[in-house]
């Protein structure tokens, strides 16, 4: 046989649930190597369990790898449909001798199973269908008697170069008779993946650790189908802030859940890929007294980049953690440089901010966009739209209890009426006239501006933290200004 010369991947996630943040891990991976290697990432959904794997989440996984830009270079192959093939494959083995008919019912292997945990050892298939003489097994057949078939596992060891973790190699002994038809006529896992990938012409296999012991089962039908075996490489786990396997119970671990929740593709995508790949260090610069400064951690790199340097080299063997705070500065940092209008598109598709009743819609782009821009340096998410901003949207009915008990008092009520009418005589309403007219109309009144301006954030927005109020009124304009501060007085 050739050797295949094209780099060829896939990424081959079942749609049983959502797109895990491990599974959108162990793609990026894939798809970065492809790109780096000019070569094709394909993807292929798993959905031979007919019970478990729905259409709605093949959709769901299809929608998140578009919205991490990782569209599949050949049409999306569907295992399902070739399990006819994967069948014929089974049968071949049976016909070498690499597999064998296997008449155990599920109750027999029950009990096989029990005994084993009895003499608390690990169970093993023992066999007994591999010792049946060729009458027997006519005669089971003309019978119809049910029967699975196992795969036969030779003597000797398995051995194989993983691209992350090295020489890794497994006794043949410890490995079971595994079942690769089921006595329903249907392949197992181990058989589809096997025929998917040789069918597909894939060259590497990239996924997580927790596949590492399918490998030698894997190795071993390639080379009993007498096909060329692809290279592996099993990347480490992601853990969570608590050492612990990532899990719904403690955190959101779908990726749709971040797309919700307001980050930002391209810095999902940036997060995900540090997860286990070191980028190199930042050149070194020489200061102005010719010394050599230490080189910096790169953390924010473009897809452009992470294609450029991407190699296994420099991807962990160790788990990675999965840091919601790193997340947040990788997010913050992206959203601000991206473009105003980018922001704002992604704000006006937030289901979020929809749930929360601010619906950009009603708003002119241009009002949106002076938000965003007043408050792009305190973005984490853009979420924090309607978190921190919501007030640029809808007017406050609560004001900050600690708030109004720490700067509002009845003497002060009478003074705030007055400013008020200042600012309807305000013509050209802007940050800057705005905030002359408030300290001239303290001074005069000797009161410290501050007291004015406290007063003022938290009538106008019902907070007690904002970016600078002056800027602030400016953005929402100078009548909404007006009834806030009307609203407020009638209420306190």
């Amino acid at each position: 046989m050739e050797k295949m010369n094209e780099i060829r991947v896939r990424f081959a996630p079942s749609p049983t649930g959502f797109l895990h943040v491990g599974g959108a891990r162990t793609a990026i991976f894939n798809w970065l190597f492809a790109r780096n290697q000019n070569g094709k990432f394909l993807l292929r959904i798993e959905d031979t369990d007919p019970e478990r794997s729905k259409s709605e989440l093949s959709e769901q996984i299809i929608r998140s790898m578009d919205w991490l830009g990782m569209a599949p270079d050949e049409p999306i192959v569907y295992q399902a449909l070739n399990i006819k093939r994967h069948k014929e494959v089974a049968y071949d083995l049976l016909k070498t001798g690499n597999a064998y008919f296997a008449f155990e019912t599920a109750e027999e292997l029950d009990e096989q199973r029990k005994q084993a945990q009895k003499n608390k050892v690990n169970f093993k298939y023992n066999r007994a269908s591999l010792k049946l003489d060729e009458d027997t097994i006519n005669k089971y057949l003309s019978e119809g008697k049910p029967y699975a078939i196992r795969f036969k596992v030779p003597e000797g060891v398995t051995e194989f170069n993983d691209i992350v973790h090295g020489k890794t190699s497994f006794n043949n002994s410890d490995v079971d008779d595994f079942v690769i038809l089921r006595s329903d006529g249907s392949p197992v896992y181990m058989i589809a993946v096997v025929v998917d990938d040789h069918d597909m012409n894939i060259t590497h296999i990239i996924r997580g650790d927790d596949h590492l012991s399918n490998t030698p089962k894997q190795i071993l039908l390639y080379k009993a189908m007498g096909w060329e075996v692809p290279e592996f490489a099993h990347l480490p786990m992601i853990l969570d802030e608590e050492k612990k396997k990532l899990s719904k119970r403690r955190s959101p671990v779908g990726v749709e859940d971040y797309n919700y929740k307001g980050y930002l593709p391209e810095a999902m995508f940036n997060f995900l890929t540090l997860l286990g790949f070191s980028p190199p260090l930042s050149s070194q610069e020489r200061g102005p007294g010719g010394e050599v400064a230490a080189p910096e951690k790169i953390e924010i790199v473009s897809k452009d980049d992470l294609i450029k340097m991407f190699t296994f080299t420099r991807v962990n063997k160790s788990s990675s953690v999965f840091d919601m705070k790193k997340l947040n500065w990788i997010n913050s940092e992206y959203i601000r440089s991206t473009n105003i209008q980018n922001i704002l598109k992604i704000a006006k598709e937030s289901k979020y901010l929809e749930e929360n009743g601010i619906d950009l819609a009603i708003f002119p782009d241009k009002y949106t966009a002076s938000v965003i821009e007043l408050m792009k340096e305190r973005l984490n998410t853009i979420n924090d739209l309607c978190d921190f901003a919501g007030y640029f949207f809808i007017e406050p009915e609560n004001f900050d209890e600690k708030g109004l008990v720490k700067y509002w008092s009845p003497e002060l009520k009478p003074v705030f009426e007055e400013f008020s009418e200042v600012l309807r005589r305000i013509d050209t309403w802007k940050a800057a006239e705005i905030e002359e007219k408030l300290r001239f109309y303290a001074e005069n009144k000797q009161i410290k501006a501050a007291q004015l301006i406290h007063i003022l954030r938290l009538s106008v927005t019902g907070r007690t933290v904002s970016p600078g109020i002056f800027e602030v009124i400016e953005v929402i304009g100078k009548d909404s200004t007006i009834r806030r501060i009307y609203n407020f007085l009638q209420k306190n």
